[in-house]
C-alpha cells in the first residue's frame, strides 16, 4: 500500500476530529494516537503480521482497560478495516462518550478475563468460556 497509515486515519476517522473533537497528537508508520477531551484513540497497524486494532480508553488509563476492535488485513482492506473500528465505536454510544461507569466496566472484566487466563496457563483453573464438571 502506497499510503501512509496516519493518512488513513485521518481520511477514514475526520469524523472523529471534525465532531467529536479528537486530534491525531502523535503518528509513525504502526501507530496513530488521537486525543479527546476525556479520551485517548490508538490505532495500530501492523503490516508484517497483518494485524489492525483500535483501542478507545480513558485518559489516565491503560490500554487494555477500554474498548478494543481487532481485525485482519487479507480478511478486508486496511481501509476498510478502518470505516468498521468507526462503525463499532458508532454503534455503541457509551464507546466515544467516556463514561466512567462504561469504562470500569470494561476494565473489570478484563482484569477478570486476565486472571482466569493466567490460572489456566499456571494449572490453577478451567479453559475459559469451556464449560466444566461439578
Amino acid at each position: 500500500m502506497t499510503e501512509w497509515f496516519a493518512d488513513l486515519v485521518r481520511d477514514k476517522w475526520a469524523v472523529l476530529t471534525a465532531q467529536h473533537g479528537f486530534a491525531v497528537v502523535s503518528e509513525d508508520q504502526r501507530q496513530v494516537v488521537l486525543d479527546g477531551a476525556a479520551l485517548r484513540i490508538v490505532a495500530v497497524h501492523d503490516p508484517h503480521r497483518g494485524e489492525f486494532s483500535a483501542e478507545v480508553y480513558p485518559h489516565g488509563r491503560e490500554r487494555w482497560q477500554g474498548w478494543t476492535y481487532a481485525g485482519m488485513v487479507g480478511a478486508a482492506s486496511l481501509p476498510r478495516l478502518l470505516e468498521l473500528a468507526l462503525q463499532e465505536m458508532h454503534a455503541d454510544p457509551m464507546v466515544l462518550r467516556g463514561d466512567p461507569e462504561f469504562y470500569d466496566a470494561l476494565a473489570e472484566r478484563a482484569q477478570t478475563d486476565a486472571e482466569q487466563w493466567t490460572a489456566y496457563y499456571s494449572g490453577r483453573g478451567p479453559r475459559p468460556g469451556q464449560p466444566h464438571l461439578p
